[in-house]
């Protein structure tokens, strides 16, 4: 290779670096949860030093900090789920939290007390109060899993579940069921804003059509983990709403393999006619108006390396058909075409 190539090839590789190393970083609203608290000894004093590891009970994987100088902890970033908490220091017993749940976007704060003896003695802290939402301010409704899957929504559209959410209607809540939830979809109106004032997110990520602020994508209800729709005092990180903020985020795998498969089927021969189709004593009954629609798919998660990498997969698909159906249509008379009575 000549002087000159060589170079070239040179500069090119220092200016691809220089791009890479100084470009932005995008982030993300988070989708994750937060523990945080403070550790201290029977006297109330502040333990620094103390190693707290928290472990999810469906992934095995374990995220760990240590407390400062006033004894304070925090584990950012954990997938919303099942965890224990463990709290290790010299010269104390080992204090363990049995397992509790955190929440979409919720930052639950655990006090520990130690009391002095063998870190190889364990003390199971029992009769703590409950995890509340001390360290935000924000006013939010979670459904999760059991919720999507266990409601009927006529057309699997998991935004119908907002209106369970206090300051959340719609005028017209058939709207929601379409079976078309991208292109012309209804959306809450939340606390008197209107349905384009609403902030759609899925895992972080924007999910707004651009046009009229409708959902970019609809992911099937059973492959939702939990979404929480945030109706006030929504911390700094969100913006771009008015009305609601409906944060979504996706099942994961686990160290146990789940899934399921489903079919949702409607068709006009399980439905009752319509009272309208009868209202004209002076001509038949129409017939039931014509509807196929089918939805099916499935999903599967598991695990690929116990402990440490997961896979989670999921389909849905639909098939939307509207036949012609037969309708009263009122025509003029002959007289009145004349211009009679």
């Amino acid at each position: 290779m000549k002087s000159w190539q060589s170079k070239a090839l040179a500069l090119c590789c220092l200016t691809l670096a220089l791009l890479i190393c100084g470009a932005n970083v995008a982030l993300a609203q988070e989708v994750t949860a937060t523990i945080s608290g403070t550790i201290t000894d029977q006297s109330g004093a502040a333990i620094s030093g103390a190693t707290v590891t928290a472990t999810s009970v469906e992934r095995g994987q374990k995220y760990t900090a240590t407390t400062n100088d006033t004894g304070l902890y925090r584990i950012p970033q954990l997938p919303v789920g099942n965890y224990d908490l463990r709290v290790e220091k010299t010269g104390f017993q080992t204090a363990l939290m049995p397992a509790f749940t955190l929440v979409l976007n919720q930052v639950a704060r655990i006090d520990v007390e130690m009391k002095v003896g063998q870190v190889s003695q364990t003390v199971e802290v029992t009769g703590a109060a409950p995890i509340l939402k001390t360290e935000t301010t924000q006013v939010d409704t979670i459904i999760d899993a059991q919720t999507n899957d266990a409601l009927p929504l006529a057309t699997r559209n998991y935004v119908e579940l907002t209106l369970l959410s206090p300051g959340a209607l719609h005028p017209d809540p058939s709207a929601f069921n379409n079976g078309d939830n991208v292109n012309s979809g209804a959306r809450p109106f939340i606390n008197g804003n209107r349905e384009q004032s609403n902030n759609f997110l899925l895992d972080g990520m924007d999910n707004n059509q651009v046009s009229d602020n409708l959902l970019g994508y609809t992911p099937a209800p059973d492959a939702i983990q939990e979404f929480n729709l945030i109706s006030n005092n929504a911390p700094a990180e969100f913006g771009n709403f008015m009305g609601g903020i409906v944060s979504a985020t996706i099942k994961s795998g686990t160290n146990s393999f789940h899934g399921d498969i489903w079919e949702y089927f409607r068709n006009d021969k399980l439905n009752a006619n319509q009272w309208e189709n009868k209202i004209n004593p002076t001509n038949p009954a129409l017939a039931r108006a014509p509807l196929r629609w089918n939805m099916f798919g499935g999903t599967l998660g598991g695990p690929v390396i116990k402990n440490k990498l997961f896979f989670f997969v999921d389909y849905q698909g639909q098939r939307f058909d509207h036949p012609p159906a037969a309708s009263y249509l009122s025509v003029y008379t002959p007289a009145e075409q004349q211009g009679g009575a």
